[in-house]
């Protein structure tokens, strides 16, 4: 009789042993949706790359607990798009977290899915609405970037220390253009400058002579770029020298490509840009690590695309990680996503997120850099 039931216990160890290793070879599925065609892909392919790159460096030195597999999707700069490519990643890949969409626009049309399906969105964006807490799909929202709130706030106070008290913005028409400006506004007076005059433009806008010359005719004395499409800062910068804009200029951390800095030439040394790291020209010990796995790999670091991609990345890694051989679910990861803090990231800056704060990444991640012959020069 003690033979049998030892029999039957030593089976049923046997079988739960075995269910909690086929549960830990099961792979997580994530969901990868950028955007890696349209205006935006300037930054959603560099993403798409570090994500890429990531995953096979923790991969081969075993810093996966368990399988992990990435499905990728375009969202074509478009939120539409964006919600059709979230949608398809939960119901048909049943993926329980997703890294995207690829802007801020294309986030708060995804957000009320993420909350009906209970799938997190982890947004590799700045516009600040994303993760208002007014809003119903909050807790299923989280920033793998600094917020516009933090960034704004950082490239303003430096401004402020050249005395300017007149300001010009000119920013692009989406959701990140118009709540940056909006942020100026409020901002700008605590700093004893007012803003005096703004124009934006849509992604796709080449001709800006009309809005640079607004901001000339205004006497701005510094003009505020809060614009993320590289190609169309380029194009105002191209229009100010044109119209004889001369004020000096800001540009918030979008703009921190390589791309940008290339494109617009020398004429324009002594922009200051806020910028996430500065992968592509003087990076940290991190961001060194992360362009030396791209150039591996045949790609050109180009910026903050491939920190707050690889943020994303890195956070799911550490959400999945932590939780073991327990099954993983939508709402499990979003929960251990609110406690983690400090962990392994490429980009500088100590990620913390809470279920109080939903944003990760705050100002220790971010430099001042300066555009000198074609390359943005960490300030020191």
């Amino acid at each position: 009789m003690r033979r049998l039931i030892s029999l039957v216990l030593s089976a049923v160890a046997v079988a739960v042993l075995s269910s909690g290793a086929a549960l830990s070879a099961e792979p997580v599925k994530i969901g990868v949706v950028l955007s890696l065609s349209g205006p935006a892909a300037v930054f959603g392919i560099p993403e798409r790359d570090a994500i890429q790159v990531a995953m096979e460096k923790l991969k081969a030195d075993g810093k996966l607990k368990r399988p992990i597999e990435l499905v990728i999707y375009d969202d074509k700069t478009n939120p539409t798009e964006a919600t059709r490519m979230v949608t398809q990643a939960i119901n048909n890949d049943k993926v329980v977290a997703i890294i995207g969409p690829g802007t801020g626009g294309n986030i708060l049309a995804a957000g009320p899915l993420a909350l009906r399906m209970q799938v997190p969105l982890l947004g590799p964006a700045g516009t600040m609405a994303i993760t208002d807490r007014k809003n119903e799909f909050y807790p299923w929202v989280f920033r793998v970037a600094p917020s516009d709130r933090v960034d704004v706030k950082v490239i303003l106070e430096d401004m402020a220390k050249s005395k300017v008290k007149k300001i010009g913005v000119f920013f692009q028409e989406d959701a990140y253009g118009k709540t940056g400006v909006d942020f100026a506004k409020e901002i700008g007076p605590t700093l004893g400058m007012e803003v005096v005059e703004t124009v934006g433009a849509p992604y796709t806008a080449t001709d800006l002579t009309a809005q640079a010359t607004r901001l000339r005719n205004a006497g701005v004395e510094a003009v505020f770029l809060q614009v993320s499409i590289s190609s169309l800062g380029a194009s105002f910068v191209k229009a100010a020298n044109q119209v004889g804009l001369t004020a000096p200029a800001y540009t918030n951390a979008g703009l921190a490509q390589r791309s940008f800095a290339e494109s617009v030439g020398s004429d324009v040394d002594g922009l200051r840009v806020l910028s996430i790291g500065n992968l592509p020209y003087d990076p940290s010990e991190g961001e060194a690590e992360l362009a030396k796995l791209l150039k591996q790999a045949g790609k050109v670091p180009q910026g903050w695309g491939e920190l707050v991609g690889s943020n994303g990345l890195m956070t799911v890694v550490a959400a999945v990680n932590a939780q073991g051989d327990k099954e993983i679910t939508g709402v499990s990861m979003r929960d251990t996503i609110e406690g983690l803090c400090d962990y392994q990231a490429f980009a500088r800056g100590k990620p913390c997120f809470s279920k109080d704060n939903h944003d990760g990444w705050a100002e220790d991640s971010l430099v001042i850099t300066e555009l000198r012959n074609k390359e943005l020069k960490t300030r020191r």
